[in-house]
């Protein structure tokens, strides 16, 4: 059995344990919102991307789809070439530039039409089909499942027509049709949607967050908001434009706009925090978005958010200015000196909106990207709330093979202690070129080793949960510099949570004004559900129990040795054991969160520097090893499991993460 000694000292404030500390990030991209949080049930809804040209993979004669003229993923239904005729209508459209018109040549009696299949619809369910149609009054079929509803006529306005299916049976291959035999009928717009959704969210994923409620929420990116105009996601989300997004090259309907993700937080209780678009936006831009969100209602813009149903403001105080400026792989990539510029005119037109925000503007770790700290710092440093630093650990995505869970265990549970240099070094540059001592935003982190384009999941284990809470002690050991912190990222992206059923992607045409599409669920898709990953029960715990200062933690213990892998070298010096505390003083509670990295023993621990009852709470998270992990199907491999014990006889289990709460005398 290994050893260690905590010594805690209560009296000995580092400083304030923000509850911005515990949050995380919700970014457009791959299935986190649309086909995650987001309720939508059909893909591309609105009809705005690309169709199949051809039968194989270049023209011919003979080569022409039999889906030609059907926006991806939808398809024909019961085609024949001659009898109908398939158009992403670019004159005729209900929103966008695009809608689906369906035009039938040669009437033969029979129903044609469109459909989208990988619909998995739960036996007795409620499903709500809402459709935007125009044609030339003739009849139309709507089939789901084996539910039919019909409309008599269609007439020859923009109409938006609604029904409530119940699923007969369940269905994990379920398929939505639209059918006509006669005219021609204009599609602008479908939604199909769980009925018992919230507000449009899964009710589901709804109820796992609330287990968290992490306390802020970062929106809506990431590299995402650097081409990201907010007035296109607002108002009737039947009229919002969809567009092929240039970060990612996905297709954004703009269905989770401000209002929607504002109310998310406040259904999942977080914060919500935005960042301004500084890759092709203005501060004319940014600085509206402030009054959309905080403005009164009788302000230009605060009336528009009540016109749109939310009288009252939505209180978004914390505001990223622009997001990492630095890379060239970012819409608007610049120069130090120019984000410097820019980061003023933004911040004096966002100010005088609001002068009570947070505004945060963007670093790099250490001095990286051509000095960027030093000179941003320099230029600006002295109208910044705070400091953006985000760090990847390991970083293998771009290998062609990424590292095995066996080889890589190791070096995830290493992985903070780099961090932990990486963050004090940040901090020592910041010093030496602002004013004052600026506080650090670590606002994306996480292990970065085999998630890929466009989906990027990732196969998070025990291994990563022991990452995360070594992580987020390190933050509270510095929490008189680190008032902000938040995993990347919330749903399925390199996700805290998965969610269920998942998308097979392809890519339609990249190179041709196209992009990543999801176009089924595959042969054997997993059930509507939602699992948590065991980094996500640390952040549950941490998040849960915890005091409002951290106060002074030292360890001392064994030190264990981890490889090389990737851009991580290899270490060995690593503590066994890493150790933060918070403290409760009007409670008289004192809060420890433990990592004991020793994998194949137990670790006895021996409390000193306070006097604290005889009984303790212990919360923990633990495996059978390292690589142990949460699936659809046994979502609680890896769980949080309470017991009682002596505050003298603490013994933790290999690998594991522990929540100590402590009475004090």
């Amino acid at each position: 059995m290994n050893r260690a000694t905590i010594t805690i000292d209560a009296k000995a404030v580092i400083g304030e344990a923000h509850d911005h500390l515990y949050g995380a990030n919700l970014e457009h991209l791959g299935q986190a919102v649309y086909g995650g949080v987001w309720a939508e049930m059909l893909v591309d809804r609105k009809f705005a991307g690309n169709d199949y040209l051809y039968a194989a993979p270049s023209e011919g004669l003979t080569n022409v789809h039999p889906d030609i003229g059907v926006v991806v993923p939808w398809a024909a239904k019961n085609p024949d070439y001659e009898a109908a005729r398939y158009v992403h209508d670019n004159s005729a459209y209900y929103t966008g530039r695009q809608s689906q018109r369906i035009t039938i040549r040669r009437p033969d009696g029979q129903e044609r039409g469109i459909r989208q299949g990988s619909l998995y619809l739960q036996a007795a369910r409620d499903y709500d089909l809402r459709l935007v149609l125009k044609g030339e009054g003739q009849a139309l079929t709507a089939r789901l499942g084996d539910e039919i509803w019909r409309i008599d006529a269609v007439g020859g306005e923009w109409t938006t027509w609604r029904h409530r299916f119940t699923a007969a049976g369940q269905n994990p291959q379920g398929e939505l049709s639209l059918t006509i035999s006669e005219g021609s009928l204009w599609i602008g717009c479908a939604s199909l949607m769980p009925s018992d959704n919230i507000s449009g969210f899964r009710a589901d994923v709804i109820e796992a967050l609330r287990d968290w409620s992490p306390t802020q929420l970062r929106w809506p990116g990431g590299n995402f908001v650097s081409a990201y105009h907010w007035q296109q996601g607002i108002g009737d989300r039947d009229r919002r434009p969809a567009y092929l997004d240039p970060a990612w090259w996905q297709w954004e309907s703009n269905d989770v706009g401000t209002d929607e993700f504002c109310e998310f937080c406040r259904l999942v209780g977080a914060e919500p925090v935005l960042t301004a678009n500084m890759g092709n936006g203005t501060a004319e831009e940014a600085a509206a978005w402030v009054e959309y969100c905080n403005g009164d209602s009788d302000t230009t813009y605060g009336a528009m958010r009540a016109a749109n149903g939310y009288s009252e403001p939505h209180e978004v105080r914390v505001w990223f200015v622009g997001n990492e400026q630095f890379g060239n792989w970012q819409v608007g990539h610049v120069d130090p000196e120019t984000y410097a510029r820019r980061y003023l005119e933004f911040a004096k037109a966002m100010r005088a909106v609001d002068d009570q925000l947070t505004l945060i503007g963007v670093g790099t770790p250490t001095n990286l990207y051509g000095h960027w700290n030093e000179v941003v710092l320099g230029l600006a440093g002295d109208e910044m709330d705070q400091y953006s630093v985000h760090y990847y650990s390991i970083r293998t995505e771009k290998f062609d093979q990424a590292p095995s869970p066996e080889d890589a265990y190791l070096p995830k549970m290493a992985a903070a202690y780099e961090v932990e240099g990486m963050l004090d070094a940040t901090l020592a540059v910041m010093d030496q070129n602002s004013g004052e001592a600026l506080p650090l935003a670590f606002d994306e982190w996480n292990t970065y080793v085999g998630a890929k384009p466009p989906d990027y999941i990732e196969d998070y284990n025990l291994a990563d949960a022991l990452y995360t809470g070594a992580l987020m002690n390190d933050c509270l050991q510095r929490a008189d510099r680190i008032k902000y912190s938040a995993i990347y990222h919330l749903t399925n992206v390199m996700g805290n949570y998965l969610i269920a059923p998942l998308y097979e992607w392809e890519a339609v045409f990249p190179g041709r004004g196209g992009g990543w599409a999801p176009v089924s669920t595959g042969d054997a898709p997993d059930a509507p559900a939602v699992i948590k990953m065991p980094a996500t029960l640390v952040l549950e715990l941490m998040t849960a129990h915890r005091g409002a200062l951290a106060v002074g933690c030292e360890v001392k213990c064994g030190a264990f040795s981890s490889p090389g892998v990737g851009n991580m070298p290899a270490y060995d010096d690593v503590p066994l054991v890493s150790a933060a505390a918070t403290l409760d003083a009007d409670a008289k509670r004192l809060y420890l969160s433990v990592v004991n990295f020793a994998v194949d023993a137990p670790m006895r621990l021996e409390l000193a520097g306070i006097d604290a009852a005889d009984e303790a709470d212990v919360y923990f998270v633990a495996g059978a090893s390292p690589l142990a992990t949460n699936s659809f199907d046994a979502p609680n491999t890896v769980a949080i499991t309470r017991d009682e014990a002596r505050a003298d006889e603490l013994t933790l289990p290999p690998h594991s993460f522990s929540l100590i709460v402590l009475r004090l005398d």
